[in-house]
């Protein structure tokens, strides 16, 4: 009885064990075939982050442009009400 419980789990071991090989190889050999469009994502991404990297430094530029105008818009509002109000008094 002890004897056909060793066996039953060499025999099971044995199928993991030839399994996860066969697993190993075969992705092993995926990635070998698709080495090619890999490399070729990676450059995309690559290229993709260099322009999202260029529209942000254009976009800060013209935000800080913009945020110079709002400034000077908002400093001549409040000196024209000012002025407005000191004028009535």
């Amino acid at each position: 009885m002890l004897f056909e419980g060793v066996k039953l789990m060499v025999v099971g071991m044995t199928t993991v064990m030839l399994f996860l090989c066969l697993m190993i190889l075969f992705i092993t050999l995926v990635s070998y075939l698709t080495r090619g469009s890999a490399a070729r994502e990676v450059e995309a991404i690559a290229a993709e982050r260099a322009l999202q990297l260029l529209k942000r430094k254009k976009t800060k530029e013209d935000s800080s442009q913009s945020a110079d105008e709002d400034i000077a818009v908002i400093t001549a509002a409040v000196a024209a009400y000012e002025s407005e109000r000191f004028a009535k008094a």
